[in-house]
C-alpha cells in the first residue's frame, strides 16, 4: 500500500509519530493537517538517504536494535509488507525460535557456515561478549567488518550468537510482547513502519520505501518469490548451487529447491555461482528483462525481474476483470514490465483495452452503479445515469508520462459530449497523472461544451481509493454511492474526493 492509501486509516497519535520522523518543528492540531503535510512532503519521507540513515540501529540498546531487525524481516516476508498486530508478534517469536533451533542443529550448521569462517567469527564474537551483557558501537563495527570479509550474512551472525547463548537474549531467551511493542514505537519514530486500523490494528512498510528497506536489510526476495525463481531453474542449475556450497545434491527438484530455501542462501549468492553466459541464458527466458551488463548487473536484473512478481488473489473470483482491477495503476501508467511479469497482458496493445475494462468493473462492481450501453463505436469508454435526464461519461487515457490533454483529445471529448442524446453533466478523464496544461484544457472544454458540462481529471490511484473506501464515509447499513462526488470541473484530488464523500455519501 502507498502512503496516501494508509494515512486515512491512521489516528492522530500514529500520524504524529510519522510527522516527527522526518519533519522538525512542525506543529499541527488536526489529523487532516497532519495527513496533508505528510503528502506534501512525501519526497522527503521516501528519500533513500533518510531511509538508509534510519535503518542504522547501532545507537539503540541491544534489544531494541535486534527487535527492529526481527520486525522488519517479518514484515518483508509478507506480500504487501503488512501484518496484523497479533500476527506480527507471532512472526517475530517464530523467527527467533527458528534461529535458536537451527543454531542447535549441528548438521544444519555444518552446511550453513563454512567451518573455518565459523571458528574465526565465533572467537571474535565470544571475546566481544565476554566483558558484559551488551556490545558497544566499536565492537559492533568490528563484527560487521569481519562478517563482510568472511561473506557471512546477518542471519549467520544471529546463528553464531545463539550458539554462545546470546540470541535473542542471554540464555537464548525470547523477547516479550512488551519489548516488541517498544521496538514498534521506535520503528514508527524512525518513519520505517506505519500503524493503521481497519477491523484490527496493522503494521506496514509503505510501498514508497519498501524496496530500500529490503535491499538495506539484505532481504532480496520474499521466500515465495524466491521459490518461483528457483522453480524456473533446471535441476542441473540447482545442483550447481548446492554443490558449490557443499550441500547435499540428491533428491527431486522440489527437494533441491526446499534445501536452498532451508539454508537461507541469498538469491545473489546463488546466482553469483553462475558465469556471465549462464546468467544471460537465464535472462533470455525472462520476458522483458535486460540481458546486457556486468555479471553483477545481470544478477541484479534477474532479482529485479522476480521482485516485480506478485500473486494476488482475485478481488472477485467470479469476475475475471478483477484481475485487471488489481493492476489498475499499472495499466494506467503503462507499466509494461510489471504487467508482463504478472501475465496481465500478452502484448502492449492490450493495455488501453484492459484499462477500460478495469474502469467499467470499478463502476459496476465496486461503486454498484449500472452501466448504460452505448451504440456504435465512436463513443466514450463508459456511461452511467446521473438522473432521468442526465448522464456521466468517462474516458480512459493510459500514458507513461503525465497526460497533457491534446487538442485531438479535446475535439474527441467535445464530440462525445455534444452527440449524446442526454445532457452530459460530468465528463471524467481517468489517467495515471496529468499536467497543469491538462487542467486548463478541462476548464476550456467545459466552456465549449455548450451544456455547462463539468470536466474533471482524476488519477487512477484516487479513483481506486474512492472505489475501496467510499462505504466507510456512510453511516447507513446499505449505503449507495452518490455520483455527486465526481460533479466538478478541474482536478479531483484525493483530499477533494475525501471532502466530497464526507458530505455526499
Amino acid at each position: 500500500m502507498y502512503l496516501q492509501d494508509i494515512l486515512p486509516k491512521m489516528s492522530k497519535l500514529y500520524l504524529g509519530r510519522i510527522v516527527d520522523s522526518f519533519l522538525r518543528d512542525v506543529r499541527m492540531d488536526t489529523e487532516e493537517e497532519m495527513r496533508e503535510v505528510i503528502i506534501r512532503n512525501v519526497d522527503e519521507f521516501q528519500n533513500k538517504e533518510r531511509v538508509k540513515r534510519n535503518l542504522i540501529f547501532s545507537s539503540e540498546i541491544r534489544d531494541i536494535a535486534l527487535l527492529n531487525e526481527m520486525i522488519l524481516l517479518s514484515l518483508m516476508e509478507k506480500q504487501g509488507y503488512v501484518l496484523s498486530e497479533s500476527d506480527l508478534f507471532k512472526e517475530v517469536e517464530k523467527l527467533e525460535t527458528e534461529i535458536v533451533k537451527q543454531s542447535a542443529d549441528d548438521e544444519y550448521m555444518k552446511t550453513a557456515i563454512p567451518k573455518e569462517d565459523e571458528r574465526i567469527y565465533s572467537a571474535v564474537l565470544m571475546e566481544a561478549w565476554k566483558k558484559d551483557d551488551s556490545l558497544n558501537t566499536h565492537e559492533i563495527n568490528i563484527l560487521n567488518v569481519l562478517r563482510k570479509e568472511l561473506e557471512l550474512s546477518k542471519r549467520d551472525h544471529y546463528l553464531l550468537e545463539s550458539r554462545i547463548g546470546r540470541f535473542p537474549q542471554k540464555g537464548n531467551k525470547l523477547h516479550t510482547t512488551k519489548q516488541i511493542e517498544k521496538s514498534l514505537r521506535n520503528l514508527q519514530s524512525r518513519g520505517l513502519i506505519l500503524r493503521f486500523r481497519e477491523d484490527t490494528s496493522y503494521y506496514i512498510i509503505p510501498k514508497e520505501i519498501a524496496r530500500v528497506v529490503r535491499y538495506e536489510m539484505g532481504g532480496e526476495l520474499r521466500n515465495e518469490v524466491y521459490e518461483t525463481l528457483l522453480g524456473d531453474l533446471n535441476v542441473n542449475q540447482l545442483k550447481v548451487i548446492l554443490n558449490n556450497l557443499n550441500i547435499y545434491t540428491g533428491g527431486k527438484k522440489n527437494d533441491l529447491v526446499e534445501r536452498i530455501l532451508k539454508h537461507n542462501i541469498l538469491p545473489s549468492t546463488a546466482l553469483n555461482i553462475f558465469g556471465t553466459r549462464d546468467l544471460s541464458d537465464i535472462l533470455k527466458n525472462l520476458e522483458g528483462a535486460k540481458i546486457s551488463g556486468t555479471k553483477g548487473e545481470r544478477v541484479q536484473n534477474i532479482i529485479d525481474y522476480y521482485e516485480n512478481i506478485s500473486t494476488p488473489t482475485l478481488t472477485d473470483p467470479t469476475d475475471n476483470r478483477s484481475r485487471l482491477y488489481d493492476f489498475y495503476e499499472e495499466l494506467a501508467s503503462r507499466d509494461y514490465k510489471a504487467l508482463r511479469v504478472n501475465k496481465v497482458i500478452d502484448k502492449d496493445l492490450d493495455v488501453e483495452k484492459y484499462f477500460e475494462e478495469a474502469t467499467r468493473y470499478l463502476f459496476e462492481k465496486k461503486l454498484g452503479i449500472e452501466l448504460v450501453d452505448m451504440k456504435g463505436s465512436k463513443h466514450a469508454d463508459g456511461k452511467v445515469s446521473y438522473s432521468s435526464k442526465e448522464v456521466i461519461l468517462w474516458d480512459n487515457k493510459s500514458t507513461e508520462k503525465p497526460y497533457t490533454f491534446s487538442e485531438d483529445n479535446f475535439n474527441q471529448f467535445l464530440g462525445y459530449i455534444r452527440s449524446d442524446e442526454m445532457r452530459v453533466t460530468t465528463f471524467l478523464v481517468v489517467v495515471h497523472d496529468y499536467t497543469k496544461e491538462a487542467v486548463a484544457q478541462a476548464q476550456k472544454l467545459k466552456a465549449f461544451s455548450e451544456e455547462d458540462t463539468d470536466v474533471a481529471l482524476i488519477k487512477s490511484s484516487d479513483l481506486k481509493y474512492v472505489a475501496e473506501e467510499w462505504k466507510r464515509y456512510s453511516d447507513q447499513k446499505n449505503p449507495e454511492f452518490n455520483l455527486q462526488v465526481f460533479n466538478l470541473t478541474g482536478e479531483l484530488t484525493r483530499n477533494l474526493l475525501m471532502s466530497r464523500m464526507s458530505w455526499a455519501i
